[in-house]
């Protein structure tokens, strides 16, 4: 139960229905779900060590403010420091195993998003993962600590709704794919260094662009609960 509201939280901060800035109420969010107030408050947790999510005495909890500008591009700086470079490593040292998990999680990604079937949140937690898998595929357990601490994927994903970001990134996945299968260190090194610049460059316009408003609603977490929308004020 725990997961599922953590994963139905997760998806609402992503896609902007719980906006930057908003108070969460636990007992609200307990209400619309039909759970206990405990996995609520234990999915806040998890949320808040991923940096989603700001818990502040005596108030209590509401969505973290975005990346700033500058934020955005210090995350970015380091993302070039470590994914190209561990790209070239996963493709000279991976097993079997490992690229045809990598390459799974791409056509995965592909065959869901073109049928429709994956939410934004989805997707940008299955794009986490793509890039989760290459950094594992070095064999170095310090650089996916270090990849993990950023929780790049969570924050940026958060910064702009545009089919761009997420169309345009599986032609770019399929060509890091391509690269790490042929082992062809150079290759992948380059195809993962294309694929920040790109996207970079995409979500840079989320700091000139307006807001989109964001209409969703809660899926009660518990079976026979109807469903209810949002509500997180004080």
């Amino acid at each position: 139960m725990s997961d599922v509201v953590y994963e139905q939280l997760q998806t609402l901060l992503l896609d902007g229905v719980i906006q930057p800035g908003e108070r969460i109420r636990v007992d609200v969010i307990s209400r619309q779900l039909g759970v206990s107030q405990t996995p609520v408050r234990e999915s806040l947790n998890r949320l808040e060590a991923e940096d989603l999510v700001t818990k502040t005495h005596l108030i209590g909890y509401s969505a973290s403010p975005k990346l700033t500008p500058e934020r955005f591009e210090d995350l970015f700086e380091a993302r070039f420091l470590i994914e190209p470079y561990c790209s070239g490593l996963a493709a000279g040292r991976h097993q079997r195993v490992e690229v045809e998990q990598i390459a799974g999680i791409a056509a995965d990604l592909r065959a869901r998003y073109l049928a429709g079937t994956m939410s934004y949140g989805a997707f940008a937690r299955k794009d986490a993962e793509f890039h989760q898998a290459i950094i594992g595929a070095t064999g170095n357990s310090y650089f996916g600590e270090i990849f993990a601490k950023l929780h790049c994927h969570l924050q940026l994903f958060r910064l702009l709704r545009d089919s761009r970001v997420t169309e345009e990134a599986l032609e770019e996945h399929d060509l890091i794919v391509t690269a790490i299968r042929q082992r062809d260190t150079e290759a992948a090194d380059r195809a993962m260094h294309a694929h920040l610049t790109a996207s970079r460059g995409r979500l840079r316009s989320a700091f000139e662009a307006a807001p989109e408003p964001a209409v969703a609603t809660i899926t009660p977490a518990a079976a026979g609960q109807p469903e209810a929308t949002h509500d997180a004020t004080p």
